[in-house]
């Protein structure tokens, strides 16, 4: 994670970054970025499951830099079902939470709050972002659309997770997010095994993309 995140960060000029985490779970992005030698002005962690905020809370509660909020986002604000998939055992499989459709026999599901991302900035009188990353279980889409400011206009460095079986929950396609940065006039990289970066222009077997605004 320690190496991850120092090539996410390796991106990003800005010295004391504002860092978005949007789908935390337990925090361990969130604390990696706090323990990076560029140190972040803020990280806003974003975690919509009951339990795993109470979680989110105790591990951060020492970080001056960290925001936790428990919220879903999506493309308008409402009332939505958090679903998390339920082992065998009985144990949440709480990394695997989503608000889309599937399979919902086998999970336990929790009514959350959904905001939109541009509005939670705005609250937060966050008026720019340097750095996101979103895993979010397939409703990447549902994020974008809630964003239009935060892509379009403040164009941060952007980490995100893209796997089509996910998306497959909102009816979504990973390949429609992808072209849609490439549109917007983001580049896209994919990690290397030397934790560095290869400039892709298609969306491949990777499951996680780094999306940098092109500077050309």
């Amino acid at each position: 994670m320690t190496q991850l995140v120092a090539a996410i960060m390796s991106r990003c000029d800005t010295q004391k970054p504002v860092i978005i985490d949007v789908g935390a779970n337990v925090g361990l992005f969130t604390k990696a970025f706090v323990a990076a030698s560029n140190k972040p002005k803020l990280v806003l962690a974003i975690e919509p499951s009951n339990y795993v905020y109470s979680i989110l809370e105790i591990v951060t509660s020492n970080l001056s830099a960290v925001r936790c909020r428990k919220l879903a986002l999506s493309h308008q604000d409402a009332e939505v079902q958090l679903k998390t998939p339920v082992k065998k055992s009985g144990s949440l499989r709480v990394g695997l939470s989503h608000i889309g459709g599937g399979d919902s026999a086998h999970a336990f599901i929790e009514t959350v709050t959904a905001r939109r991302l541009d509005d939670v900035l705005s609250d937060e009188a966050i008026t720019n972002v340097d750095i996101v990353k979103i895993d979010v279980e397939g409703a990447e889409q549902f994020v974008l659309d809630g964003a239009p400011n935060l892509l379009h206009q403040m164009r941060p460095i952007w980490f995100i997770e893209l796997v089509q079986g996910r998306a497959d929950n909102f009816a979504g396609s990973a390949a429609d997010i992808f072209a849609q940065f490439i549109g917007a006039g983001y580049d896209a990289y994919v990690l290397t095994d030397s934790y560095g970066w290869d400039q892709v222009s298609a969306i491949g077997e990777a499951t996680d993309y780094l999306f940098v605004p092109s500077k050309a």
